[in-house]
């Protein structure tokens, strides 16, 4: 049985420049993003950043390379603004640099909603009765984040590899709880599960070119980023595995009811102050103006 959000039919990317057309008299700039899934809280998002731009609609093209096209065939057109997740385009060296295109100075902009106050503020909307205090003396973001760079540091580095040499095996669409169990608050990997995917990887290298060995590749990446520390994986850890895992922390930890990502995302993202995307501000009023 297919969701509600499922049945609804998408709207593709001729459809949406169309569209674009047609709102040209309610929108100052016309914002370009990737997914339709994040419309909503970016929307949410650019609102926030831009209170003095009047922004009625923005225009999810689906995927980045969508984007990128159309970033193409409108530079100079300084009322079209395009912003793309950075993913691992730094790392892969692969950033595009169109003055009108704009990257996340994170992966996603899942990465941008981990703020320890917009948590608090999700926890206490589910649990009104929970004081401030109390949240923030049991609940250690930092220490989480370090645990959960811990536990994805080496699954990460696995997908840099992949997204590298090996385009035709999956990566990072893969769940983390494909790879970790969640027990009594903390991940728990799965070595069967992680064991079988280096060794697709190690047979597809094999068959890119049989020199190619995964233990060489992995010290390759892995001397490219080593994502040693919280600013580090808050940067370059998908940003989809770091909010379910946080979420999965605090569902557990303060007995929430289990809800939707997509739910928990624009809650955050309605008491984020996005402070770390002032460089993303600066940019475009600089692009705009």
């Amino acid at each position: 049985m297919i969701t509600i959000e499922e049945s609804i039919p998408t709207r593709n990317t001729n459809y949406r420049l169309a569209e674009d057309i047609f709102y040209l008299q309610f929108n100052e700039i016309s914002f370009f993003i990737e997914d339709e899934d994040q419309e909503n809280f970016f929307f949410c998002i650019l609102k926030n950043l831009f209170p003095d731009i009047q922004i009625d609609k923005i225009f999810p093209l689906n995927r980045k390379e969508n984007v990128i096209n159309e970033s193409n065939e409108n530079i100079g057109n300084k009322k079209k603004v395009f912003i793309v997740d950075k993913d691992f385009d730094d790392i892969l060296n692969k950033i595009n640099n169109n003055d009108n295109l704009f990257y996340l100075d994170r992966y996603s902009i899942e990465n941008h909603l981990i703020e320890k106050d917009a948590i608090v503020e999700y926890i206490i909307g589910e649990k009104p009765k929970l004081k401030r205090a109390d949240i923030n003396n049991l609940f250690d973001l930092e220490a989480n984040i370090q645990n959960i760079n811990n536990k994805l540091s080496e699954l990460i580095h696995l997908h840099l590899v992949v997204q590298k040499k090996c385009s035709r095996i999956k990566n990072i669409s893969l769940n983390h709880e494909r790879f970790f169990d969640f027990n009594n608050g903390d991940f728990c990997l799965k070595p069967v599960q992680l064991n079988r995917y280096k060794l697709d990887i190690q047979t597809e290298l094999s068959n890119i070119d049989g020199r190619l060995k995964l233990t060489s590749q992995f010290k390759k990446v892995k001397e490219i980023v080593n994502i040693n520390n919280n600013q580090l994986c808050i940067k370059h850890v998908p940003g989809k595995y770091l909010v379910k895992m946080i979420k999965q922390v605090i569902e557990s930890l303060f007995g929430l009811v289990s809800r939707n990502v997509e739910s928990f995302c624009y809650r955050l993202s309605g008491n984020c102050s996005f402070t770390s995307l002032n460089g993303l501000k600066l940019s475009i009023e600089q692009y705009i103006e």
